[in-house]
This record gives structure tokens, C-alpha cells and sequence, in this order.
């Protein structure tokens, strides 16, 4: 996961707000919501108090969980699909899909929890949540999307963060896109880089422009 995807998981496990967050950092909200869309960076002096805000490690901010001399990976030994990148025998936890755009992972088919360090497209549903270190295609979603670039689903049960635009018939939670956002219904905030054009939000929107 990025920084911000992380950011943004720990935050939700525990239960506070993006307020809530910038409030014991002594930051704005802006600041906390752009660290969880990938469009900044936490300032390194506040490393430790986020990390220990969030109870984690630094190491674990920056999704660095080495693998033992064993052989283990750095993760549960879950159902969760996870598509990643070795370079030699290193995990690649911060590469960039941007950098090799012509790589992209397929998935035909349903699946269930998929993390996917590429662009990703799932010809089919996630039943559980879905996220992606490039562009995200795919059907429906039950939980919750992240994504280091676009989003271009059906419906989505959860809440979408994308770094790019998000195109979606429906999203149940809020949105928070880099880009523009169009979809038919959204229930909850709408926060946006760019244009909104929807048919129904049920929340607040806000735009760059």
C-alpha cells in the first residue's frame, strides 16, 4: 500500500475522522485528505506522532515489513489476492505503476479482497474491497477502493479514493478523487480535483476549482 492508502486504513480501523486526525497533528483537514489521496507527503517531523496516533511503527507507515530470513512475507496469511513486484529478490512496496505503464494485471472473473500494485482490471465483482497502485476497472465492489489513478466501476458498497477520476453508476460512501468525478449517485461527500457532474450527492461537494 502507499503512504496514504496506509494512512487511511488505520485511521478508519480506529475509528476517527479525517478532522479528528488533523486535529492531534495540528495540521488542516486539507493536508490529512491530500497524504490519503497520494498528493502529498506528511511532513517528516510528524512521522512519529502520526504513527504513534495511528499505533503503528514508521516502518509500517511506509508499508516497509521486511521479509525474514525464513522466507515470510510481509503481509497475513489471508484470502486477500495480492498482485506485486519483485525486482531480484526485493518487494517493490513503493513502486510505481506510472513508470511502466504498459504493465497491468487482468483478472477474469469474481474475486474476493485484491490488492494489485498495477493498473487493474477485474472482469468481474470484488466481493470485499479493492485496490490498486494504477487504474482501477472493474464491476461491482462491496467495500471499500483505493487507487493510484482512476477509478471506472459499476456500483461500489464502500467509500472511493483515487488519485485520478472516478466513474462509477453508484458509490454507497463518499468520494475523494485527484480528478473529476461522474457518477450517477453518490451518497455521501464528494471531494474532487476537478469537475463534479452526478445526479444525486448526499453529502457535501467540494472542488479545486
Amino acid at each position: 500500500m502507499t503512504i496514504g492508502n496506509t494512512i487511511s486504513y488505520y485511521r478508519k480501523k480506529l475509528g476517527i475522522t479525517q478532522e479528528a486526525l488533523a486535529q492531534k497533528l495540528m495540521v488542516t483537514n486539507q493536508a490529512v485528505s491530500k497524504w490519503e489521496l497520494d498528493q502529498s507527503c506528511p511532513d517528516v517531523l510528524l512521522l512519529p506522532a502520526l504513527a504513534d496516533i495511528l499505533g503503528i511503527t514508521i516502518d509500517a507507515l511506509f508499508d516497509r515489513h521486511p521479509a525474514s530470513a525464513s522466507g515470510d512475507l510481509p503481509w497475513e496469511d489471508d484470502k486477500t489476492l495480492r498482485v506485486v513486484v519483485y525486482q531480484g529478490h526485493a518487494l517493490l512496496a513503493d513502486y510505481k505503476p506510472s513508470e511502466n505503464s504498459n504493465m497491468m494485471f487482468r483478472l477474469a472473473g469474481d474475486t474476493q479482497n485484491v490488492q494489485c500494485a498495477l493498473s487493474l482490471t477485474v472482469e468481474g465483482n470484488v466481493y470485499g474491497s479493492a485496490s490498486a497502485g494504477g487504474s482501477l476497472n472493474c464491476e461491482d465492489v462491496m467495500c471499500d477502493v483505493h487507487a493510484g489513478g482512476s477509478v471506472n466501476c459499476d456500483s461500489v458498497k464502500g467509500n472511493v479514493q483515487a488519485s485520478g477520476s472516478v466513474n462509477c453508476d453508484k458509490v454507497e460512501g463518499y468520494v475523494e478523487a485527484g480528478g473529476s468525478v461522474s457518477c450517477d449517485d453518490i451518497g455521501g461527500n464528494v471531494q474532487a480535483g476537478g469537475t463534479v457532474t452526478c445526479d444525486h450527492i448526499g453529502g457535501s461537494c467540494t472542488t479545486a476549482h
